[in-house]
């Protein structure tokens, strides 16, 4: 059997094909892939996670065995207010890579995945088991179709998520605390300031303390991601360059390793909101709002899917490395925390492109990456 397209083909088409998340529609993709799919004999299923926005499950079937995982997502990154050499949906070729959104998050890895189920496809002598594409929608949006999912109760013996790790094998991954806060003051004539109260200094006061949280967080790193951050990443306050501002708002992020809860970031928060209430006369903070939740998640380095990774990873590119941390959030988190399924992240390109302008993946590291899920399988599901 011939491949249908190359990798790269492959992720030219899929990169001119918009995704956006906002606003999260997903059908352009769900559609080629599920046309992609059958072209090779797989399964293909789709759930409806919300209205005209699915997850497309394509699977291979070898009969009684262990289940593998294959996931990754088809939405990506808003562009809006970047800038880029050309638009965003127009891919390109230039030095060895591919420019365009999506290119390694996450879309070349759900091409490379595509590529290796159909190599898998046409020769499937010595599998047993069932291998699984699940290609989800809303990751940008906090992982609601991962989400879905698992609580439609999907299960597997293991599973590989597919993010920009420079085709390393990633096996614990930070979560998210993200929240807005509203500070309250009062308004007045800037000629006049003993007779307001400036939010914006109390917000500054708690950017201050935040900072020092982050300093604390240093003390205390996990093996593969290193310390936990706390940082504020949006401030905003004041109306008129005349007026002493009576309302002021921020963003903190603050990212959590392995065995830190989204309980203790409230107690930290709590803590030093309370301590600033004593400290300063007017302080007063109006309201705290969810952001963004996720949570951190870890494999062992004993289970089976790491080992596998680790060598496939090591055969295709020539070059043997250990288990690291990932930075950011994924959905492993779901896979692991609500489905119990032991999880690697592995994928093509570098985190540092991710939502940047000119995104793009090395084509080199997208052809790699189709023999390394290719021979994650072929490990897992081998006799």
């Amino acid at each position: 059997m011939t491949a249908s397209r190359t990798v790269v083909e492959a992720l030219l088409e899929c990169i001119s094909l918009p995704t956006p998340t906002p606003p999260g529609e997903v059908a352009l993709v769900a559609d080629w892939l599920e046309a992609w799919a059958k072209s090779f004999d797989a399964e293909v299923v789709r759930q409806e996670v919300e209205p005209g926005k699915d997850n497309v499950l394509v699977t291979l079937d070898f009969g009684p065995g262990p289940h593998l995982v294959f996931n990754t997502h088809m939405d990506v990154n808003n562009p809006q207010g970047q800038t880029w050499r050309q638009s965003p949906y127009e891919p390109f070729l230039e030095d060895g890579k591919i420019f365009g959104l999506g290119a390694c998050d996450a879309k070349g890895s759900l091409v490379s995945m595509l590529c290796a189920m159909e190599r898998i496809s046409a020769k499937r002598d010595g599998l047993r088991g069932k291998l699984t594409l699940t290609a989800v929608m809303g990751e940008e949006a906090g992982g609601i179709g991962s989400l879905f999912l698992v609580n439609q109760g999907i299960r597997a013996d293991g599973a590989v998520v597919g993010e920009p790790t420079q085709l390393e094998v990633a096996i614990a991954h930070k979560g998210t605390y993200m929240r807005r806060l509203r500070f309250q003051g009062k308004s007045a004539h800037s000629g006049s300031p003993h007779l307001g109260n400036n939010a914006i200094h109390h917000a500054a006061a708690f950017c201050t303390e935040y900072e020092q949280l982050g300093h604390e967080l240093a003390k205390f790193p996990h093996p593969q991601l290193g310390p936990a951050n706390a940082a504020v990443t949006i401030f905003q306050g004041g109306t008129r360059q005349n007026t002493i501002p009576g309302s002021a708002e921020i963003i903190i992020d603050r990212r959590l390793i392995p065995g830190e809860t989204h309980e203790k970031a409230d107690r930290e928060l709590k803590q030093i909101i309370e301590r600033l209430q004593e400290q300063r006369p007017g302080f007063h903070v109006e309201s705290v709002e969810i952001v963004v939740a996720t949570i951190p998640s870890e494999t062992k380095a004993e289970e089976r899917i790491v080992t596998a990774a680790l060598e496939a990873a090591g055969e295709i590119t020539g070059v043997k490395k250990e288990a690291k941390g990932f930075s950011a959030g994924c959905d492993m988190s779901k896979l692991v925390t609500i489905a119990g399924i032991p999880t690697v992240i592995l994928g093509p390109g570098s985190l540092a492109q991710a939502h940047a302008p000119d995104e793009f993946v090395e084509i080199s590291q997208l052809e790699q990456a189709v023999g390394i899920y290719e021979q994650i399988a072929r490990r897992f599901l081998g006799e």
